[in-house]
């Protein structure tokens, strides 16, 4: 068999070969000697090699010709010869000269005097080399004769012989290897190093193709589109063709050719001409017939299958951060939802979803991958299908730029599912990392939000808990916005947090202790060092931060507010669509509602304590009831860029100013029952109070019944019938209901009673209910007070233990004067430890007490706390929890 290929289409090289698959090009030459007449010597016999090793075969000035053979241009002009015994029934030979000669190779069987040519070749260049593929007998010698074309001088070179290995697995349609669809380019090593042609189906009429060629196959994905793409190794020219079959060993239908759509000389299909579900051919071989290796992937080409809301891919919540690989290639924009409130939205999002869990903490990170500016959001909708409510919005808080979104139960509803939109920023595609968590189980939980403004960590400056008799454990902010640390706790445990301060930049540093709604501690910029706090924890939520729009404050009448807001609460309130001329969202700031008792023109006046101080504030409104956040556009916002007084004033001209704006926004005419929510910014960030005054005319006042109940606490403990509950208003105007929920074992609340409320009270009422079916553990309960407007309020959370063998009532009176007394039934004698509270969770007193075995009364004395709410802990000397309940000292 004779096959002449030129070196350009071989791919064999004076510095390169890359014929062998398994082993490269070996340019060390071995000490045979080509001899100037044929015979079978000891001296000029060549080692056959597994690949391409070169051994010296020059052709001296000196010798002369000693045959003429026919054919490949062989002539009566000076020759040398060598020989090599076949070890393989395929045998390739490579000659490859010095110089910028031309060789011309044949090979013979046969002894001198009666030789038999088996195979020719003209290398057909100067410099080229002389490739030549034989079908060999294993054992049989064969002799080689190198001339030079044309002329007797000498022609030094160096010639490789090896076996040629058998063809790959996949040489025929039968045994292609199987294509993995996915989303990400996932390579597949592969080589056609001694591959064949395949026989039966035509050329497939690109990308110079001389056989040569494997096979691998692919089920068609859902989408009906594919991508399949080569990549360099030794091999840096592919030709690639998609078919169609009715078997493996069947008719073969060519799709789709292709010689250099890829990167480089490499090969790139991409197809939409397929059927979901069948199975399709791909041939790749090297061009002009070359051998060598590479890798292949195939991907789906059509939209990820979580390119819309109803195809969310779920994410199960853990208490760790595990990161998965997701793509959002070829995704498209989501219509009917608006572009998000961050970042730069272009389009290509998919998306996510996770049920809120019971605690209402979730983070969800993010790590670059072929993608590295990514933004993301979190939605509420009732189905899939939506409407689609935006929550949280982030582009850039976490490491290297990248998004970081942490919720909290101000945001999420236990139960409910929630929506997460990723998207490239303006369009970018790629791959990414994503991991989404939440707190681990335990009585309650606190998170502890570190912040850093210029978000680039915190150095050596850490936040140190210890929770009990437990190590105590640093918590830091290595180089982003934001990072949050969940710290879980078992009823009646000391909670104490220390900073440690380490380096520069104490005035980036910020962090807040949470437990559920609110802010039981919270520090900086610039933290004070050492111990900052330091309490039992008894599982109640301290009521939301008036940073946070669920913490607002009723105004009442025309009263001076004065305040010195010092962080952004814990949750976003503002995005790009409620936040109007708020360019910066929050900053320093406050939140307030009111509602107009009569109608009129409202104005106000907002004077910083420091002139220097740049405040801003925004109204939303009027509203029938109030629900937070606010989800439209204030209808009074001032930005101004300048310094001091600002506000309303019945002189201004536009309701709404921009940075560069005037310092007043046009006074409000207002009606009465409206309700309305204010926020006030310190841009500043000075830490600085403010104090607002109002302008009310032409009849305007403000009513400060903005909620139906004054409610002194929410109470229980277990009894033998279940649970009992009880609570005490100490004034009501127009209440109409107490609704009772309880937190279900998948973390919704559903209501389990109804109460009609007093109406309108000016003296204490108290309240009970039983819970006659409870879950077995902890049971959450709340209050859904209700007006006779409608408007809802909620109250905080409650944790009681159903185990009614311990205590037998609550604490009372209350509201206390001097003492309470907390009744129980111990099944043995225990000494009882009885903790008090105050609003911050600091203990501020205890008492431990032996009981005996039965009904027992335990009586501890409070005459000396300062009026006001606390909360009362009574623990075994286990450490397990009897009671946990709030009561008013008068």
């Amino acid at each position: 068999m004779n096959l002449v290929r030129s070196k350009l289409r071989i791919a064999i090289t004076r510095s390169l070969a890359i014929v062998s698959c398994s082993v490269g090009l070996a340019i060390n030459a071995f000490s045979q000697t080509a001899t100037d007449a044929c015979g079978y010597n000891v001296g000029n016999k060549y080692t056959v090699n597994a690949s391409c090793t070169f051994q010296t075969f020059n052709k001296p000035g000196s010798f002369s010709q000693t045959y003429t053979p026919a054919g490949c241009g062989g002539s009566n002009h000076d020759d040398a010869w060598g020989w090599f015994t076949a070890t393989s029934t395929n045998t390739y030979i490579t000659y490859d000269p010095n110089n910028l000669d031309r060789p011309i190779m044949h090979v013979f069987t046969g002894a001198c005097g009666s030789l038999a040519g088996v195979g020719c070749v003209d290398a057909g260049g100067n410099g080229s080399n002389a490739n030549l593929q034989l079908t060999t007998l294993i054992g049989t010698n064969y002799m080689v004769r190198i001339q030079r074309h044309s002329g007797n001088s000498g022609m030094n070179g160096r010639i490789c012989i090896w076996n040629i290995p058998p063809p790959p697995e996949n040489d025929e349609p039968c045994n292609a290897i199987l294509l993995d669809i996915s989303d990400n380019c996932a390579p597949v090593p592969a080589t056609n190093a001694s591959a064949t042609a395949s026989a039966g189906i035509p050329p497939p009429g690109c990308g110079n193709y001389l056989g040569g060629d494997v096979w691998f196959q692919f089920v068609a994905p859902a989408s009906g589109m594919i991508r399949v793409e080569a990549g360099t190794n030794s091999m840096t020219d592919t030709g690639m063709a998609l078919y169609a079959a009715t078997a493996c060993a069947g008719t073969f239908t060519l799709i789709s050719c292709d010689d250099d759509g890829g990167t480089g000389n490499m090969s790139l299909i991409l197809s939409s001409a397929i059927i979901p579900g069948n199975i399709y051919y791909i041939r790749v071989w090297g061009n002009g017939g070359a051998w060598g290796t590479f890798n292949i992937c195939a991907t789906n080409a059509g939209p990820p299958p979580n390119d819309e809301p109803c195809g969310a891919i779920n994410l199960n919540l853990t208490s760790t951060c595990t990161y998965d690989l997701y793509s959002n290639n070829n995704a498209t924009s989501t219509l009917n939802i608006p572009a998000p409130a961050c970042g730069i939205y272009g389009g290509n999002d998919v998306w996510f979803s996770f049920v809120a869990p019971p605690s209402g903490l979730v983070t969800i990170r993010t790590l670059a991958g072929s993608m590295t500016n990514l933004d993301m959001a979190v939605y509420t909708a009732t189905t899939c299908s939506g409407p689609f409510t935006l929550i949280l919005c982030d582009a850039a808080s976490g490491p290297g730029n990248m998004p970081f979104l942490t919720l909290t139960p101000l945001e999420l509803v236990a139960g409910q599912t929630y929506y997460l939109r990723v998207w490239g920023a303006s369009g970018t595609v790629g791959n990414f990392d994503l991991c989404a968590n939440t707190a681990p189980a335990a009585d309650c939980v606190y998170a502890l939000r570190m912040y850093d403004s210029q978000g680039d960590g915190w150095g050596a400056s850490n936040v140190s808990v210890q929770v009990g008799a437990g190590p105590a454990v640093a918590y830091t902010n290595t180089n982003s916005d934001q990072e949050v640390a969940y710290i879980p706790v078992t009823i009646g445990q000391v909670v104490q947090l220390s900073y440690n301060s380490g380096g520069s930049g104490q005035g980036e540093i910020q962090y807040i202790l949470q437990l559920m709604y609110g802010v039981v501690y919270s520090d900086g910029p610039t933290p004070g060092t050492g111990l900052r706090y330091a309490g039992t924890a008894n599982c109640q939520s301290p009521a939301p931060a008036t940073s946070d729009c669920y913490g607002h404050t009723g105004i009442c009448n025309a009263q001076l507010i004065n305040a010195n807001p010092t962080n952004t609460g814990l949750t976003a309130d503002l995005n790009l669509n409620n936040r109007g001329c708020l360019g910066s969202n929050e900053r320093q700031g406050a939140w307030y509602s009111f509602r107009p008792s009569n109608g009129g023109t409202l104005a106000f006046t907002i004077s910083p304590t420091n002139s220097g101080d740049d405040y801003d504030f925004a109204i939303w409104g009027p509203f029938v009831s109030l629900t937070c956040p606010p989800r439209v556009p204030p209808t009074r916002c001032n930005y101004s860029g300048a310094t001091g007084n600002t506000g309303l004033s019945t002189t201004a001209t536009n309701p709404s100013e921009g940075a560069s704006g005037s310092k007043w926004s046009t006074a409000m005419t207002v009606a009465t029952g409206e309700y309305y929510f204010m926020y006030i910014s310190n841009w500043s960030q000075s830490g600085l109070a403010f104090n607002l005054t109002w302008q009310l005319t032409n009849g305007a006042s403000l009513d400060c019944t903005l909620l139906p109940v004054e409610l002194l606490g929410l109470n229980g403990y277990p009894v033998p019938e279940g649970i009992h509950l009880e609570w005490s208003t100490a004034t009501e105007m127009n209440s109409a209901s107490f609704a009772v929920e309880r937190m279900n074992a998948d973390g919704s609340f559903g209501q389990i009673g109804e109460l009609p409320a007093a109406g309108n009270s000016a003296s204490t009422i108290n309240y009970q209910f039983l819970d006659e079916h409870p879950l077995t553990g902890f049971n959450h309960y709340r209050l859904k007070m209700t007006d006779i407007h409608g408007t809802s309020k909620m109250s905080d959370l409650i944790a009681v233990m159903h185990r009614y063998e311990f205590v037998r009532g609550a604490i009372h009176p209350n509201p206390a004067t001097d003492r309470i007394i907390l009744e129980l039934e111990l099944l043995e004698g225990d000494m009882i430890t009885m903790s008090v509270l105050d609003a911050s969770g600091r203990l501020v007193r205890r008492d431990q007490q032996t009981l005996s075995e039965g009904t027992v009364r335990a009586a501890m004395d409070v005459s000396g706390l300062e009026s006001g709410f606390y909360e009362f802990v009574a623990t075994t000397s286990s450490g397990a929890t009897l009671h946990a309940g709030r009561f008013m000292k008068e």
